[in-house]
């Protein structure tokens, strides 16, 4: 039994190891000098507990939803943005707009990846900003249960000067409740424009996409489309992430 649980471990060591592609059976087996119907078999049952992953048929294994759980995290950050990159390429080519894939990291907004359009003029992209700054952030948290906010608001704290317009846990409640009533949610401040939308993984929002753009760009139309095209894209990433 202790032999097997070496095995499983330097199994999983050289998925960790490898985190940013699907690996095969045989490169696992070859590589960790086992025999490969020994190795099929413990993999088998890890994938069983839910501790890595076949994202198809015949493809190679991942680290799974488990370890990351039991890590404290939601999720893979190297699998989300692989994941998603394409829907997010695909958005920015149809609308020509800065396109970022944001989470949460503790008390952060984190871009785990962007793609620039092409105008002249763009809306810089900052990589790290507070949670409360960020509009890409809120619409994350607007979604989070009564109980998951209170222990978020444990480890961050309120808004303070970085949400002017909410001093009291009221006011923020409030505020979160009007964001998550709006599938798409648009901030206009100092000449520039952000849109976003939260993407779920099980019913949680575990990231959002969002437009970064000048405001002059914003106009009653291009704002329609915009929402629209980014509505289908998260709905998208909403099946895609599906288990």
């Amino acid at each position: 039994m202790i032999q097997v649980l070496e095995r499983a471990e330097k199994i999983l060591s050289y998925l960790a190891m490898n985190r940013r592609r699907e690996v095969p059976l045989s490169e696992i087996a070859d590589s960790l000098g086992m025999n490969r119907a020994t190795c099929a078999n413990i993999l088998k049952a890890l994938k069983e507990l839910g501790f890595i992953e076949q994202i198809s048929y015949r493809k190679g294994y991942i680290l799974g939803q488990k370890i990351f759980s039991l890590a404290g995290t939601d999720h893979d950050p190297d699998r989300l943005k692989a994941l998603m990159k394409p829907l997010i390429d695909s958005l920015c080519k149809e609308v020509n707009e800065n396109v970022m894939l944001t989470v949460i990291r503790n008390d952060k907004r984190l871009h785990l990846y962007n793609a620039e359009a092409s105008h002249a003029i763009q809306a810089k992209v900052i990589y790290e900003m507070g949670v409360w700054q960020a509009t890409t952030a809120k619409v994350i948290i607007a979604r989070y249960s009564p109980e998951k906010l209170n222990d978020f608001l444990k480890l961050v704290g309120m808004p303070g000067k970085d949400w002017p317009e909410v001093t009291t846990r009221q006011e923020l409640v409030e505020s979160l409740e009007h964001i998550r009533s709006q599938r798409c949610f648009t901030v206009i401040n100092n000449h520039f424009a952000c849109m976003a939308a939260p993407i779920f993984k099980n019913g949680e929002a575990v990231a959002s996409i969002g437009y970064y753009l000048p405001d002059m760009r914003l106009t009653e139309e291009s704002k329609a489309k915009l929402e629209k095209k980014l509505i289908e894209t998260v709905r998208k990433a909403d099946l895609i992430l599906e288990d």
